[in-house]
């Protein structure tokens, strides 16, 4: 049996991992968050708490429940995986797109290439 020792996430990497990913996909989509808000049924406070990895106020890291990104899916008109990082990798204790904005800026190439591939130029 695996004696890995149990390690607290630095859940705010994927939080801003996850807030990235929504700023790049809406931005392609070329909705504003209150656009993004309407077509998912949140608010667009929501919106920008989830882009920028915060919850109300700004004094903890947001943490969607699982609804929330398949509505945020759904109304961006992607598959939920598109809005996770990370997911081709065990998870870390911090979330690898975080390491560098050579990271950031692959994973901005990646999800333009795959609206293009998946949807066309009307991506």
């Amino acid at each position: 049996m695996d004696e890995t020792r149990w390690e607290p996430l630095e859940w705010g990497t994927y939080a801003h991992s996850l807030g990235h990913r929504l700023v790049v996909i809406r931005k392609i989509r070329k909705y504003s968050q209150e656009d993004l808000a309407e077509r998912a049924g949140l608010h667009r406070n929501q919106i920008s708490n989830l882009e920028r990895g915060t919850g109300n106020g700004g004094l903890r890291v947001s943490d969607p429940v699982l609804s929330t990104v398949y509505r945020l899916a759904r109304a961006l008109d992607v598959p939920p995986a598109y809005l996770l990082p990370d997911l081709r990798s065990p998870v870390a204790l911090r979330s690898a797109e975080q390491t560098s904005r050579i990271e950031l800026s692959a994973v901005e190439v990646q999800l333009r290439d795959l609206l293009e591939r998946q949807f066309g130029d009307g991506a």
